[in-house]
C-alpha cells in the first residue's frame, strides 16, 4: 500500500485531500477463542458471534513530519452505551511479531488506540503490547484523532509523528513499515480480546 506525500496531511476524515490516497480493503477475522486470556471469556463467548466487522477501509498520507491514517468501517451490533466502539492501529517496534499473539517480549508492537466516549471527546492512546493480554502505556507522542460517525458508519483519522520514537515504532519517509489493525464492535459488547483483527501485517510504503 502506497502512502503518498502531500504538503500538509488532512486530519478530517472527509477532507478532499483523501481522494489522492490509495485505498485498500483489509479483511478481518475474529480473534480465536483459544487465544483469549481467561477460561471465563472463552466459555462465555463460545456460542456468541463476534469479530464480524469486515473489511476495514484503509488509506494513508504523510507530509514528511506527520503520518495520517484513515480507517473506515461499518459496525454490526448497533449502539450500546455501555460498551464503546474502538479501533487500534499497530506497527512493530522491531522484528515482525505475530499479530494474533499481540507481539512478544522480544518483538513488541506499538499501538495507537481510539475508543468512543459518552461525552464525544476523541482521545488517542499510545500503547505497547508484548503478548496476549499485555498492554502498557507507550511513549508519549504528538498525535491527533478525528472521527465522523453517522449511524453504524465510522470514519476516523489518526496521526503520529514521522521519525524515530524512543520505545515506539519508527516511521521514516522512503521506507516501508508493517501495519495491522483491530476493531471492537461496542454494540456487540466486544472488549479486550473479543474483537476483529487483520489476519496479517500489511506493507505501507512511504514516499520519500
Amino acid at each position: 500500500m502506497r502512502c503518498k506525500r502531500l504538503g500538509v496531511v488532512p486530519v478530517a476524515p472527509d477532507s478532499p485531500a483523501w481522494t489522492a490516497s490509495e485505498r485498500v480493503s483489509l479483511e478481518m477475522m475474529a480473534t480465536p477463542l483459544v487465544m483469549q486470556p481467561t477460561g471465563y471469556i472463552q466459555t462465555s463467548w463460545t456460542d456468541k458471534p463476534y469479530g464480524r466487522i469486515t473489511p476495514l477501509e484503509i488509506a494513508a498520507l504523510h507530509d514528511g513530519t506527520t503520518l495520517a491514517v484513515r480507517i473506515a468501517w461499518t459496525a454490526v451490533g448497533g449502539n450500546n452505551p455501555d460498551f464503546p466502539d474502538a479501533v487500534a492501529f499497530a506497527i512493530p517496534v522491531r522484528g515482525e511479531p505475530p499479530l494474533m499473539t499481540m507481539g512478544t517480549p522480544d518483538e513488541p508492537f506499538h499501538i495507537l488506540y481510539w475508543r468512543a466516549t459518552r461525552d464525544g471527546k476523541n482521545i488517542l492512546k499510545s500503547i505497547v503490547a508484548q503478548g496476549i493480554g499485555t498492554s502498557e502505556a507507550g511513549p508519549a507522542l504528538r498525535g491527533d484523532v478525528a472521527v465522523r460517525h453517522e449511524g453504524n458508519r465510522f470514519e476516523l483519522v489518526m496521526t503520529r509523528p514521522i521519525g524515530r520514537i524512543a520505545g515506539g515504532a519508527t516511521v521514516l519517509p522512503g521506507r516501508s513499515v508493517k501495519i495491522g489493525f483491530a476493531v471492537w464492535d461496542g454494540g456487540n459488547e466486544e472488549r479486550a480480546g473479543i474483537k476483529a483483527f487483520s489476519m496479517d501485517w500489511a506493507d505501507l510504503a512511504l514516499d520519500a
